[in-house]
């Protein structure tokens, strides 16, 4: 049973009882993130999220982290690109501790300035490492490229922004950004709703805050053909198109097409360019969306001696899927997603996030019936419609290696 439920203050709760379990998992999703960051500070969010961390109320940075270990909370901090996030798993009897702590945080940080040479050191190695990722460097890339500002930011955010916070900075993004208006609270476990609502009016009914304002998601830059120069013994490749947003009409019909083509080793990608052709070491196509946009990336990493091919191989494979799609690719690739679900339904933790990332984008939590008859009502048919509306061209792609690529003329061009 979902219970849901908005305090004063603004702040969204999301409570699922699930009896047959003896744990409970709790997100909270706080409108900001990376997009909220100073043009000229961008990463000042990734050191407040792991900040915050290091201290809050009455505890140490070394008493936090043992309250949280001393009652087994496998807990976690982060900042994503349009929101600050909190989770944890536990056993339910620790649930009320758990949310103490964690509005400890988020109300009450330290924000101490002298952690943060040493967060800064980290997330500068993390940047430096990427030299020695090329399949992650290129994504990165790609996204910066690809994206429109400020939806642009790369995770690991940028040098100069990350040397140049201070401690200012950063209690300014506090004050600015942690707020209960619009943030979500998501709990699912063996817990009563009933109890869960008075923890929380007791933990966070008084947290005020404004409303925090999210950029708005700007038109997508013309897609090209990008290519960066690396004396590398690999070539790699990434390749990136628009598709349907979240819940948009096709959603599950781009779910599945994108799962036929390159989701696991029965993908199309994997047989024709790595298990017939030995092309490549790696390769993959997956689907991403949000309520503003919806993307298709795929990778390809390989020789630069057999760079070329790989990349006419994959091009050949997206563009060749409609109308070959057959009725057993269609049926595996629908057993495979509702599996994962099935398998999710299962979890506290899978279902806390679920619901919190409903409730972000929809304002309601979607019951697994539904979703099941959503993806029952994919045909052969509509996966072929679904790839007439949404043609993997015009895309970009993005070579990183030894020399440039021969892209065909017309892939690029402006987003339809």
């Amino acid at each position: 049973m979902i219970t849901t439920h908005q305090l004063a203050n603004g702040l969204s709760v999301i409570i699922e009882e699930m009896s047959h379990v003896e744990s409970a998992s709790y997100d909270l999703f706080i409108p900001g993130g990376l997009v909220c960051d100073p043009s000229d500070r961008v990463g000042a969010g990734l050191i407040l999220s792991d900040l915050i961390s290091r201290g809050a109320g009455s505890l140490s940075s070394r008493q936090l982290s043992d309250a949280f270990d001393d009652l087994g909370i496998r807990h976690g901090e982060g900042v994503g690109s349009d929101r600050y996030a909190f989770s944890g798993s536990l056993v339910s009897d620790s649930l009320g501790r758990a949310l103490e702590l964690v509005a400890l945080m988020v109300r009450d940080p330290h924000l101490s300035e002298e952690e943060i040479p040493n967060i800064q050191s980290v997330l500068l190695q993390d940047i430096d490492s990427l030299n020695d990722n090329p399949a992650r460097r290129s994504m990165v890339e790609l996204s910066k490229r690809y994206y429109p500002a400020p939806y642009n930011r790369p995770s690991l955010g940028d040098r100069d922004g990350i040397k140049g916070t201070t401690r200012s900075t950063v209690h300014q993004l506090w004050r600015k950004l942690f707020s209960p208006r619009k943030a979500i609270l998501s709990i699912a476990g063996k817990v009563r709703a009933s109890e869960v609502l008075k923890m929380v009016e007791s933990l966070f009914g008084d947290w005020q805050g404004e409303d925090v304002s999210i950029p708005t998601f700007g038109a997508m830059p013309r897609n090209d053909y990008f290519h960066i120069e690396s004396d590398s013994s690999q070539m790699q490749i990434v390749f990136a198109s628009p598709s349907v947003r979240f819940n948009q009409k096709g959603y599950y019909d781009g779910k599945l097409a994108v799962s036929i083509l390159g989701a696991s080793m029965f993908g199309r990608l994997f047989v024709e360019v790595r298990e017939k052709r030995g092309l490549c070491y790696s390769v993959y196509a997956r689907h991403g969306s949000t309520a503003d946009y919806g993307t298709v990336t795929a990778y390809v990493g390989t020789t630069p001696e057999r760079a070329q091919e790989s990349l006419d191989v994959l091009l050949k494979e997206l563009n060749g899927l409609k109308g070959t799609v057959t009725q057993d690719e269609l049926e595996r690739a629908r057993t495979n997603l509702k599996a994962a679900l099935i398998m999710g339904e299962e979890s506290p933790g899978a279902r806390a996030g679920s619901n919190a990332q409903d409730w972000w984008l929809l304002k309601r939590v979607r019951p697994l019936s539904e979703i099941n008859a959503e993806i029952d009502k994919v045909t052969v048919a509509s996966v072929d419609e679904f790839l007439a509306a949404y043609a993997f061209s015009p895309c970009s792609v993005l070579t990183l290696g030894r020399h440039p690529l021969s892209v065909p003329s017309g892939l690029t061009g402006e987003v339809r």
